[in-house]
């Protein structure tokens, strides 16, 4: 109880270090995942772009968000959100307990 922040309960100290594994576990699978969906995504470098406007004008870019790539897209940017909220709670526990 000497490297606490305050006095916690020892069920509080279990509980956010096993948490703290379970965050970092879950961090790593979402950070494989996100790697595998960036190599999945094919290249989209300027496929019937217009080049004064940059803009894409055909039935398949407004329904991009139905099709695989689109998927692949919201599936990245999910799991890096989710990376980004664990590591703060991550960060919080390090600062509740110091172990």
């Amino acid at each position: 109880m000497q490297n606490l922040l305050f006095a916690f309960p020892q069920w509080l100290v279990d509980t956010i270090t096993v948490g703290r594994s379970v965050i970092l576990v879950i961090t790593a699978l979402l950070a494989l995942t996100i790697v595998v969906t960036v190599l999945m995504q094919n290249n989209s470098s300027s496929g019937g772009t217009n080049v004064m406007t940059g803009v894409t004008e055909s039935y398949y870019s407004q329904n991009k968000g139905s099709s695989r790539e689109g998927r692949l897209k919201k599936i990245t940017t999910i799991c890096s959100i989710c990376i980004a909220v664990l590591i703060v709670i991550y960060f919080i526990t390090c600062i509740i307990y110091k172990g």
